[in-house]
């Protein structure tokens, strides 16, 4: 079992990836055939997140160049992004603030035996 500290730190480092990957996703927005970066996190053996970074398989819309070929756009959709970044954000601040509970609590037991 993780300690709270080694949880909220792992979703801390989760929470990096996925505002890295959205940020990657936004920058690239109009370069065609650019294929969005997807961030899968999930439960580790031992507890806290495990994160994994994968390309998205999804194609991207396809219009016509004014050289007359057709070109796929990228698969980047800025609202789902800007969803994701909120989300991330969210979830930064609840583990900082559970670390700083945790801190807190820590100093308290202190306070107690000393």
């Amino acid at each position: 079992m993780l300690s709270p500290l080694g949880a909220s730190s792992s979703g801390l480092s989760a929470s990096l990836e996925k505002t890295n990957a959205s940020a990657n996703n936004i920058a690239n927005l109009s370069t065609n055939g650019f294929k969005k970066d997807v961030v899968l996190t999930s439960e580790g053996v031992s507890g806290g997140v495990v994160v994994e970074v994968e390309k998205s398989t999804e194609t991207g819309p396809f219009y016509q160049s004014t050289s007359g070929q057709w070109v796929e756009a990228s698969n980047v959709d800025l609202a789902q992004e800007t969803a994701d970044q909120l989300l991330a954000k969210y979830a930064f601040s609840a583990n900082l603030a559970a670390i700083k509970t945790t801190d807190e609590m820590q100093k308290s037991v202190i306070d107690l035996i000393a």
